[in-house]
């Protein structure tokens, strides 16, 4: 990690990242961290399929057929 990373006041190590995740939630409102959680669930699925799609499958769930 570079020393202007560190200057930008990211988060360093694991406790520090979840605690910058935990005041993130804090401050938003219930609509905001729904919100949040579908756009997160959905970027994870799309992220999904195209590890499969790139692993020679066909994007597609293979315990479903």
């Amino acid at each position: 990690m570079s020393d202007r990373t560190r200057d930008e006041g990211w988060p360093r190590g694991f406790e520090e990242h979840r605690r910058a995740q935990a005041g993130m939630g804090l401050r938003m409102s219930a609509a905001e961290r729904l919100r949040w959680l579908e756009e997160t669930m959905a970027a994870l699925r799309r992220w999904q399929g195209r590890a499969r799609a790139g692993a020679g499958g066909t994007g597609k769930d293979r315990a479903r057929g």
